[in-house]
């Protein structure tokens, strides 16, 4: 036992005395929001830390903070953070569960993280290093599908990772005899993960078990070690409704209470000197200025721009749009070391199949031959791509995720909000991502109510998320250069679907001058150049062709728009729009999904702020769920016809 004392157990105590600490100070009215410590769970980080070397990283939860001091994670940095200070290891801004140096990362969300650590792991890989991901999580977390979705995919992947399930069978309130049913270990070697269980109350085994992990790991394969513990405290600061006696029996049983009863005098050295270190620490942070403002973000603004005569290229214009796109992703792949595509059904031939595939819409067409360390299918996971995308990216490498429909977004979008959105951020330092994620998205093909819908308006105004819409004028090569050239953050790009196979420049319009922004992402304005245009038409995407298909059309109407079509719809630059109402204050919106809640009524809402003079003419808009039926689908979904309808009956 004094062995263990030597090696583990101050760290332990330490451990055990910083979360009793931050109760008292929570008592006294000092820490602001939660805290779950992990009293009773010390062991397990720590004893797990002996075998983990620079360059590993943990993938840590909700109760994190014995995961973040057992990694060496700097404690004055942490106690400064837990009291809302400047000078906290996320600068105040994450509290007890959004922590983060460089070899650790957390955050609450319920298997969050699982699949951006098997990401991680899998850049690493790539890079042609031993590192390894960590990721911990709690028993409930064994509810939550994205957890099978990571496994699947590490498995798929052979993601150098382990998995540590901390295993105190209560989430939260609740015990896993209510909620959990079958065998762990048949859940975890059904996904081919090597399985082993050890306890907190035998360290021996416990070291065992994370050696042989971590090296099984190191070899690349992904590991699950299931962690018998108990945890002593409340899930939160005092929300306990367990059986008192059950607690007893088990603080009876924990070590470093077995210890301290066995070695008295040696445990009151370690407990005093954390308690010394701990109030100095205090004192030291007491002294250091809080967090008190926070980076505004501006989804919609107004920046200076200049524009000029715009024409495509011969070659340019002799290129379908889906072949263009094929051409900007094969760029990031040859130019990019560490660059990776993933998706479901995005390649061509493989060992099981002898015919080309290439993705749902050919976009991807041979790139797995080209790049076959670069380009592979994964498993049907949207949250599990994303996430491994998101992960990858967090180590350095440009990751792109196709999701076949824009429609199967919302699976992923966990991933987007709790992650993505705020990981550039919420640490308190700025924290690269270099992800793109895109997607065909419009009505129009027949494909029903879950393949044709329009829901980027669900996307936009995330922190940290550009949305961009691809149209048929701006070569998409050009776009995903500018992202991956320029983008450190989360780009999701959407591609009209019909627009795939048609040629850049379809439209050869007469009586109009076409003009482009030198923004990063241009905006396109197209205008009448013998008539003043009377008023403005905003759209983007596949709405543009849409609009251009009627403009001769609309002149029979006396109707002469000027068009606004950004490339970039969030954030957006709103100052093209407000320069055309100047001299076209008609304004009409074309947007192929609902209206409400979506672009139009935040650019609404920016120009009566602003007090910009516009008169609202039209929304054109679908607020139907969208039929197979063709003849329904083409009286419900906006398309030419249906704008010329809605304009000309004005």
């Amino acid at each position: 036992m004094q062995d263990f004392a030597s090696k583990y157990y101050r760290k332990a105590f330490f451990i055990r005395e910083f979360e009793n600490f931050l109760i008292e100070l929570f008592k006294k009215g000092e820490l602001n929001g939660t805290v779950h410590t992990c009293v009773g769970q010390e062991l397990t980080p720590v004893v797990l830390a002996a075998f983990l070397k620079a360059g590993d990283r943990i993938f840590s939860n909700h109760r994190g903070h014995g995961h973040f001091l057992a990694f060496d994670g700097n404690t004055k940095d942490l106690l400064a953070e837990m009291l809302g200070l400047e000078t906290g290891v996320s600068k105040g801004i994450g509290g007890s569960q959004h922590l983060m140096n460089d070899g650790f990362i957390s955050n609450g969300i319920q298997g969050g993280m699982t699949p951006i650590a098997a990401g991680y792991a899998y850049a690493n890989k790539m890079k042609g290093n031993d590192n390894v991901s960590v990721v911990f999580i709690g028993d409930g977390t064994l509810g939550s599908g994205v957890l099978y979705e990571s496994m699947n995919i590490a498995s798929h992947f052979a993601s150098p990772m382990v998995y540590v399930l901390e295993n105190n069978h209560y989430a939260q309130s609740t015990h896993s005899k209510q909620t959990l049913h079958g065998d762990i270990q048949k859940r975890i070697e059904g996904f081919g993960l090597n399985y082993t269980k050890s306890n907190i109350w035998d360290v021996a085994d416990l070291e065992h078990a994370f050696d042989k992990a971590v090296t099984v790991a190191r070899g690349g394969k992904p590991v699950f070690v299931e962690v018998d513990c108990y945890r002593l405290n409340s899930h939160s600061k005092g929300d306990d409704n367990r059986v008192t006696d059950e607690i007893t029996a088990h603080a009876e049983k924990d070590l470093l209470n077995k210890f301290a009863k066995e070695n008295p005098e040696a445990a009151r050295l370690l407990i005093d000197d954390a308690k010394q270190e701990l109030a100095l620490l205090y004192n030291e942070c007491k002294k250091d200025p809080p967090l008190t403002a926070m980076k505004k973000h501006a989804y919609i603004h107004r920046s200076e721009y200049v524009a000029s005569a715009y024409q495509p290229t011969e070659e340019q214009a002799a290129s379908r749009i889906n072949k263009l796109i094929y051409q900007g992703l094969r760029d990031i792949l040859e130019h990019e070391k560490y660059s990776l595509l993933i998706g479901e059904d995005i390649q061509d031939t493989t060992q099981h199949t002898d015919k080309n595939y290439g993705g749902a819409f050919k976009v991807t067409q041979d790139l797995s031959t080209l790049f076959p360390d670069k380009v592979f299918n994964t498993p049907i996971s949207e949250a599990g791509i994303i996430g491994f995308g998101i992960g990858a990216a967090l180590n350095g490498c440009h990751a792109i995720v196709e999701i076949m429909f824009g429609d199967f977004l919302t699976l992923g979008f966990d991933q987007l909000l709790q992650q993505a959105s705020k990981i550039p951020e919420m640490y308190g330092r700025e924290v690269g991502l270099p992800f793109i994620l895109r997607t065909p998205m419009g009505g129009r093909r027949g494909y029903g109510p879950t393949h044709s819908q329009n829901i980027e308006k669900h996307f936009l105004f995330l922190p940290n998320i550009e949305v961009i819409a691809l149209n048929s004028l701006v070569d998409p090569r050009d776009v995903y250069n500018t992202i991956s050239k320029h983008n450190k953050t989360t780009t999701l790009v959407i591609e009209d679907k019909i627009g795939y196979t048609k040629f850049l420049d379809s439209y050869k319009l007469k009586g109009y001058k076409r003009e482009i922004t030198n923004e990063l992402y241009p905006t396109l304005i197209i205008a009448p150049v013998n008539i003043k245009a009377n008023c403005t038409l905003f759209c983007y995407g596949g709405m543009l062709d849409e609009t251009l298909e009627i403009l001769g059309q609309l002149l029979n109407e006396d109707v002469f728009p000027r068009i606004i079509c950004p490339t970039r719809i969030c954030p957006l630059n709103i100052a093209p729009l407000i320069n055309s109402l100047k001299t076209a204050q008609d304004l009409i919106f074309v947007e192929e999904g609902s209206k409400y809640g979506a672009l139009s009524a935040d650019i609404i809402a920016y120009l009566k702020e602003h007090s910009i003079d516009f008169t609202l003419k039209k929304r054109i808009s679908n607020e139907s769920i969208i039929p197979c039926a063709k003849t329904a689908e083409k009286n419900v979904v906006p398309n030419a016809e249906l704008i010329l309808k809605n304009i000309a009956g004005e």
